[in-house]
């Protein structure tokens, strides 16, 4: 292992893991102020919107997502990956992802129609077209987000989404209030989106320049169009089943199954983007020291472990009581999404961590291999699941997520050399604390009274027995997170 930094642009490991712990302290930081800003303003809305407002917009949200594949996933993942990336990669990569962005919002025009009617929503034309309008800005933030996870300075992450996420709540809120329905949800999301880019443009030194390489534009493309085809199938297997519910079934089903999924994601995606946005850089940096790639891949493992694992099992025990404190009875129709969501985020860390590892080494070509492998089931059980009705279709998927977990094991194990059963001894313990902790909060909501009460009872018990258990056992993953906040703490 090299012990300074080489020719090649690699970081000294204690140097590394330096940069590694401040940046999860600054991601984690970002994720959990924006995210609990947005949540409670999605409280919010809910307890003013109708489901049908959140249906029309799952609906565009779709397609945006779709779009965004191509702006945000490969390309900006190659200029991560390649350790000697310079402003010529960047600017070329940058013009490249400007003129993707265009022409995509050329098609979603055109097509809006055509959705709308898909759909049997007329109002979704002018709602897709100016929500379409945040792509282009997504391009120049995409080339942002390279940069500062490339030098992995996370704190400008930080300021950027605080400041976007707390002036779109202002907009969103004063909106939905103002009586303006779904156009409350899209002026927010496009005001975060512009708010971010502009603080980070403000806060970083990378400008755009009228610089084009097709010589360092072709390697990139080379490895970043895999990533993105990988992607992209992801996506779109991800997006069927709301693809596929809101054209047979109707919108406020739809809407039930979003806003269900939302609610356990919220919380799984916080986790995982702080650990990935600074664990796929670090790996990067060491890509060529397979064995420290795999140390970094388990530690990832364990901590995601240890606070997706309580967090989803004590959303799963308190569903019901929740819905009706948050977001009221209309919303009851949302619970059993929670519990399968819920289901599915604690299968899905290991391969999540997993697949960050194998990327770092430049195997996308692995990647693309397991969507070819695993995807075609994920799009039989929708399908079947379609037939029958909307909770099967969510269903279908959650066994489909058992299966594609098996072989991502297989080929984590077979890439990385992180065996079977090391991935199985890296979560075992918060599988059992986890345990013990639902039956804890289970017992608690058998207590009548006030639902707020028992809420707040349920979440202080299941957090005190997760707590207690930690510390009894003298967890690695509970120290390590427990020395992290006292060093930062001690800093400030």
């Amino acid at each position: 292992m090299r012990n300074e930094r080489d020719e090649t642009g690699a970081e000294h490991p204690e140097k590394l893991k330096n940069q590694v712990v401040s940046g999860m302290f600054w991601k984690f930081a970002e994720r959990i102020i924006a995210q609990g800003v947005s949540f409670i303003v999605s409280v919010i809305l809910a307890r003013i919107l109708m489901p049908e407002d959140y249906g029309a917009v799952a609906v565009v949200g779709i397609f945006i997502s779709l779009a965004n594949v191509f702006i945000s996933s490969g390309l900006n993942v190659s200029l991560i990956q390649k350790q000697d990336a310079d402003e010529t990669d960047f600017s070329t990569i940058f013009w490249c992802n400007l003129l993707i962005s265009v022409l995509l919002y050329g098609i979603l025009f055109l097509a809006a129609p055509l959705i709308a009617s898909l759909y049997r929503i007329p109002e979704l034309i002018p709602v897709i077209r100016v929500f379409a309008l945040g792509l282009p800005v997504s391009a120049f933030q995409a080339i942002q987000t390279a940069y500062v996870s490339k030098r992995m300075q996370f704190k400008k992450f930080f300021f950027s989404t605080i400041i976007g996420t707390l002036i779109s709540a202002a907009v969103g809120i004063a909106m939905a209030y103002g009586g303006y329905g779904v156009w409350a949800l899209v002026a927010q999301s496009l005001t975060n989106t512009v708010i971010d880019t502009l603080v980070l443009f403000f806060t970083i030194r990378w400008r755009p320049r009228l610089v084009f390489s097709m010589e360092r534009a072709i390697p990139l493309i080379r490895f970043g169009y895999k990533v993105t085809l990988t992607d992209m199938i992801a996506t779109i297997l991800n997006n069927l089943a709301s693809f596929l519910m809101g054209a047979k079934y109707t919108s406020t089903d739809l809407a039930y199954y979003s806003k269900g999924t939302q609610v356990p994601k919220l919380v799984r995606d916080n986790i995982f983007t702080t650990v990935i946005s600074v664990l796929f850089p670090a790996m990067s940096n060491i890509s060529d020291d397979r064995e420290y790639v795999k140390r970094l891949a388990r530690k990832a493992i364990g901590l995601m472990s240890y606070l997706i694992f309580p967090t989803m099992v004590g959303i799963l025990a308190v569903d019901r009581t929740m819905i009706t404190v948050l977001f009221t009875e209309k919303w009851l129709g949302m619970a059993p999404y929670i519990a399968i969501t819920c289901a599915e985020a604690i299968i899905s860390v290991s391969p999540t961590i997993g697949f960050q590892a194998i990327k770092s080494i430049g195997r996308s070509d692995v990647l693309l291999k397991n969507e070819l492998i695993t995807k075609p089931v994920f799009f039989g059980s929708v399908v079947i699941g379609m037939f029958i009705s909307p909770l099967a279709m969510a269903l279908g998927m959650l066994i489909a997520s058992v299966y594609c977990s098996a072989v991502a094991a297989v080929l984590v194990k077979k890439t990385v050399g992180y065996s079977l059963k090391e991935q199985l001894s890296d979560v075992t313990r918060p599988i059992l604390f986890s345990a013990v902790m639902f039956v804890a909060v289970v017992l608690v909501g058998q207590i009548g009274g006030s639902a707020v009460v028992r809420l707040v009872l349920q979440v202080f018990v299941g957090a005190a027995v997760y707590l207690i258990l930690s510390v009894a056992t003298k967890d690695e993953n509970y120290l390590a997170l427990k020395g992290l906040v006292m060093k930062k703490h001690g800093r400030g």
